[in-house]
């Protein structure tokens, strides 16, 4: 019997728990940070191990302050999907915020996707040596400079991307509070589509809203998505008919229209 379940991305995060074990040594570098500008997304990554087979891939958010890290690593086994707690540290010292993951394999590969408040571990801050701790999933450890040279070509194409959506700069410059939420609050398990769920129809959407001053989502866009168009469209609709946030506001405490971005996962266990 599969059972329907789905849950959220980005929106709030708690407090992290700090691991006393020393971290790994630090992989080899064996490539250049590389900017990949995409259609929906923008991607900073280098390569790691002696073999190339390793990558740590950043991945901001095209507005808000969610940051999405990506491990990848050659599959050596097919391993079942996981979910669960992380904890990042630079030099040994943990970010505050709540750290989620989820992991999986492709046909190659063994994905570790993790989520962080860029707030909480800004991009520019990011100096010396990454340490990700992903429970069951490994421990690593990542040189990482230069990268403060590859920032300005990650915010060049973020940029762009936001031109490409119609976020403009005085949008952005306008939000002192960004709008808050749940994504999850906005569904349950009964909004699984049923064709979605009797063919066993799974991923997850993201998505880019506006949030009106009054917190309602006025228009909802798939920006990214490993999921069937079934479910892109269930997503976005329950998002312009239910969805309800604590509007942005700006300098002077007004709310204000603003754009969101988030994730919902919709997955079948059995």
């Amino acid at each position: 019997m599969r059972i329907k379940s789905l849950a959220a991305f980005a929106i709030l995060f708690g407090h992290a728990i700090a691991t006393a074990a020393p971290p790994p040594l630090p992989m080899a570098l064996t490539g250049p940070w590389n900017v990949e500008f995409a259609d929906s997304m923008c991607l900073l990554s280098r390569a790691y191990g002696d073999d190339r087979s390793t990558h740590l891939i950043f991945k901001p958010a095209m507005v808000g302050d969610d940051l999405e890290l990506i491990v990848t690593k050659a599959r050596t086994s097919l391993s079942a999907g996981k979910y669960g707690k992380a904890v990042l540290s630079i030099e040994g010292k943990p970010s505050p915020a709540d750290t989620s993951f989820i992991a999986y394999s492709t046909k190659t590969q063994r994905l570790i996707r993790i989520w962080n408040k860029e707030d909480n571990f800004a991009l520019a801050a990011l100096h010396g040596t990454l340490q990700i701790d992903a429970k069951s999933e490994g421990r690593y450890s990542f040189a990482i400079p230069g990268i403060d040279q590859a920032l300005p070509v990650l915010t060049t194409c973020l940029d762009q991307l936001r031109t490409a959506y119609k976020i403009s700069k005085a949008d952005l410059a306008a939000i002192a509070t960004q709008p808050e939420g749940r994504l999850a609050s906005f569904f349950s398990t009964d909004d699984y589509p049923e064709a979605a769920w009797t063919n066993g129809l799974m991923g997850t959407v993201g998505v880019l809203v506006w949030v009106e001053a009054t917190g309602r989502v006025s228009t909802c866009e798939v920006v990214e998505t490993s999921a069937a168009p079934i479910l892109q469209k269930t997503t976005c609709d329950i998002l312009t008919q239910r969805g309800r946030f604590k509007p942005a506001k700006d300098a002077a405490g007004r709310a204000i229209r603003a754009p969101a971005f988030g994730r919902i996962r919709w997955e079948l266990s059995s």
